[in-house]
């Protein structure tokens, strides 16, 4: 290492997909959600394979690391009618690393805080296309005993735990969020 090689830039540390994803389900995805659903929806139920990628993208960008296109390649969205009255889009996430903390001690869980992310398996927009109400749900691992928890985020930003999800597969979250549209909006 020459002398000068200390002042040059170091480059940016790779993210984990799973770190890419929980940005994009709880910090990026909510802004669009909420607030450009219409342009959202548009760029979504475009043929373009493109759209598929855009979020992972934006999330490499707001941390400034170069997207991969193996990785970009991993995110894929899906488009449903759930009934007459309401659309889902799905963004289905790479399949994370498995996150068990069951047993685990308080101490082992704070010292390896930070080595481990408890990563989204889907994001789902609901559209409702008589009052263009949106309700947007993320499922995503839960930290003990391998299951999935369901959470809801709303245009305040506010996290909720809605309890225990579904197998993380892509027909059982859609039935999930049928069974959801009989709940009255809060």
């Amino acid at each position: 290492m020459g002398l000068l090689d200390f002042f040059k830039s170091k480059p940016p540390a790779r993210i984990s997909l799973e770190q890419l994803s929980y940005d994009i389900a709880y910090q990026i995805l909510p802004h669009y959600v909420f607030r450009q659903a219409a342009q959202l929806f548009d760029i979504v139920g475009s043929s373009s394979e493109t759209s598929h990628f855009l979020f992972y993208h934006l999330a490499c960008k707001s941390l400034s690391i170069p997207s991969l296109q193996e990785e970009a390649a991993q995110y894929r969205w899906h488009k449903f009618d759930l009934d007459a009255n309401h659309t889902l889009l799905v963004l289905a996430y790479p399949q994370p690393v498995a996150i068990d903390l069951t047993g685990k001690s308080v101490k082992e869980i704070t010292q390896s805080a930070g080595t481990w992310v408890i990563a989204p398996h889907f994001s789902g927009i609901v559209r409702s296309r008589q009052h263009d109400h949106i309700r947007y749900y993320v499922l995503g691992q839960t930290s003990m005993g391998g299951g999935t928890v369901l959470r809801e985020i709303d245009d305040m930003a506010t996290n909720a735990n809605l309890g225990a999800g579904p197998a993380p597969e892509l027909d059982h979250f859609v039935s999930l969020m049928r069974q959801r549209l009989e709940e009255p909006l809060a």
